[in-house]
Parts: structure tokens; sequence; C-alpha cells
């Protein structure tokens, strides 16, 4: 019995760590206001938690919702893409605002699909 319920135990706390660590990646996105010279010198994550919090917004105005973190992920992720993709190689666009760049290239990802 002390085995089945320590066995039951574990399995329950690392269900939650698993959990948590699915939808980490959609916490503490900093670069909402930030202009494009501060998106560049970012880390990853932080792109990526911006772009969660821009997907998930911009799904909203749709009067939409996402069904799966994994399809807002993967919008995440297409987004993150679009803007680096956007950005990279230039600097006309440093003092852009990272908000104006992710709604253009939102723009576009909706025309090509």
């Amino acid at each position: 019995m002390k085995k089945v319920l320590l066995f039951l135990l574990i399995a329950l706390f690392s269900c939650d760590e698993n959990n948590k660590k699915e939808i980490d990646w959609t916490k503490n996105g900093t670069l909402h206001e930030s202009k494009i010279s501060d998106w560049k010198i970012s880390t990853e994550e932080n792109k990526l938690a911006t772009c969660a919090d821009f997907v998930a917004n911009l799904k909203n105005t749709e009067n939409e919702k996402y069904e799966t973190l994994s399809e807002m992920k993967n919008d995440a992720i297409n987004l993150q893409s679009c803007i680096e993709e956007a950005v990279n190689g230039g600097i006309y666009a440093e003092e852009m605002k990272v908000k104006e760049v992710a709604v253009l290239c939102h723009i576009m990802i909706k025309s090509s699909n």
C-alpha cells in the first residue's frame, strides 16, 4: 500500500511539473512596448513569451480562442520567425515598436494562409 501511495504521489508531482513546463514558455514576455533595437538583444525565451502574448491577443480580437497550447506555440514561433526575418539585416527598423512589426507580420501570415 505504501509503495502504491508513493508511486501515486510521485506521478502526481511529476505531472504538475510537466504541466508547468508546458506553459512556462508563455510567461515573462517584456517586449510588448519595446523597440526593435531591444528585441535584437533580448533572449529567445523573452521573444517567444512576448509573441505568445501577441498571438493570444490577436486571436482574441478576432473573437477566436486557441484550442491547445501547441497551436498557440506554433503561431508564436511563426510570429517570432517573421519578426526576426523582418528586422535582421537592416537598421531602418531600430526605432520601430515590436508590436508594430508584430501586427504587420500577423497580417502577412494571415494573408498567406
